[in-house]
């Protein structure tokens, strides 16, 4: 035999048995039955309204959400609201878990399907626990990465494992559990749609300075009175200015009792067309960007209209949501809100070269 043949049947030979040391590899120790898999959390399962606390742990933090006359809220962040859709999906997909295969019982593979002990310094597994009223453990599990198997048609399944037990299943559901507590809570503080604005104050006294509609409907244009002589505002800054308070989340929340903002803290208005005003007090405390955020209703207080009583309502709900807060915010809403009015104003530079 030549050596080039000989080299090439080795090849053939090593390749056949990596195959084979594969397949014996992930070939499940116990299968259960396809037509009849049953629940990993039956309990769950047959009573998902009775979850009253949910608790994720994993290396990175340890916390829990409460529920409370029907509402979510994270006693360890001063028992602010949690986004109740996302704790709802999250108890719905536990409750659909069924097992699929059981795969290692090797605490050394446990790292490679991320369902080893959270507190390994570099683990990304997450400890899960879902309980009722009387603290009784309706699902508790490690949950590890989804699985790229196909299941039922679609890529779709998690690794778990249970406490106290070494095995590790492939369950049919995929799973992925937010280990960060901001992003579980109700995370925006205002929002006020840029077609509904029809001024913006920003700062007080002398230096203070305000955008104002100009003109109504599509044709509607943005002015400002204060612009000095000789100078021209800049129409499309003045245009994201009054979209300011389009869309502003808490980065982070503290109980205005425990930071509050200091007396001289910057201040904006946005006023809308219904009669709504937010009014938004900023400040940088210890080189962020918070601010506290309060409404109230400007139009005529004798109006009964559906659209007064709408926008009455919007006052009360802001209010209900952002009363008693102060809201850490992106650095990009705080320097919009704060901005001095040269910013809103085409720079000489560029008057001088048209």
């Amino acid at each position: 035999m030549s050596i080039k043949a000989f080299v090439g049947w080795l090849v053939v030979a090593i390749v056949s048995v990596a195959a084979a040391v594969i397949v014996v590899v992930d070939r499940p120790t116990s299968t259960v039955d396809a037509l009849s898999r049953e629940p990993v959390f039956a309990e769950l399962r047959d009573n998902p309204d009775d979850v009253t606390s949910l608790t994720i742990s994993s290396r990175f933090d340890t916390f829990t959400f409460i529920r409370e006359n029907g509402e979510w809220r994270a006693p360890d962040k001063y028992n602010y609201p949690v986004d109740g859709k996302d704790v709802r999906e999250l108890v719905v997909k536990l409750s659909d878990m069924r097992f699929i295969e059981r795969k290692t019982s090797n605490p050394e593979r446990f790292d490679r399907l991320e369902v080893d002990d959270i507190d390994s310094a570099d683990s990304e597994a997450v400890l899960v626990r879902v309980a009722n009223a009387a603290d009784k453990t309706l699902a508790e599990a490690v949950v590890g990465r989804p699985s790229a198997r196909f299941i039922d048609g679609s890529v779709n399944g998690t690794y778990i494992r249970l406490p106290g037990d070494n095995t590790v299943w492939l369950v049919s559901g995929a799973v992925n559990v937010q280990t960060r507590l901001i992003p579980w809570l109700q995370r925006t503080i205002v929002s006020v749609p840029a077609d509904t604005v029809k001024r913006v104050v920003i700062g007080s006294g002398n230096t203070a300075y305000e955008v104002v509609r100009d003109g109504e409907g599509d044709n509607a244009g943005w002015t400002i009175p204060q612009v000095p002589e000789g100078r021209e505002f800049d129409a499309r800054a003045a245009s994201a200015l009054t979209r300011g308070l389009a869309s502003v989340t808490l980065e982070e929340v503290s109980p205005a009792s425990e930071k509050p903002l200091p007396d001289d803290a910057a201040q904006a208005r946005f006023e809308t067309v219904d009669g709504v005003a937010v009014d938004v007090r900023l400040a940088m405390i210890d080189d962020k960007p918070w601010a506290a955020v309060r409404a109230l209703y400007t139009g005529d207080a004798a109006d009964d209209s559906d659209a007064a009583k709408a926008a009455r309502k919007n006052v009360d709900e802001i209010n209900a949501r952002t009363d008693g807060w102060v809201y850490w915010i992106a650095s990009e809403t705080f320097e919009r809100l704060t901005a001095p009015l040269d910013n809103q104003l085409i720079p000489l530079e560029k008057e001088k070269q048209s």
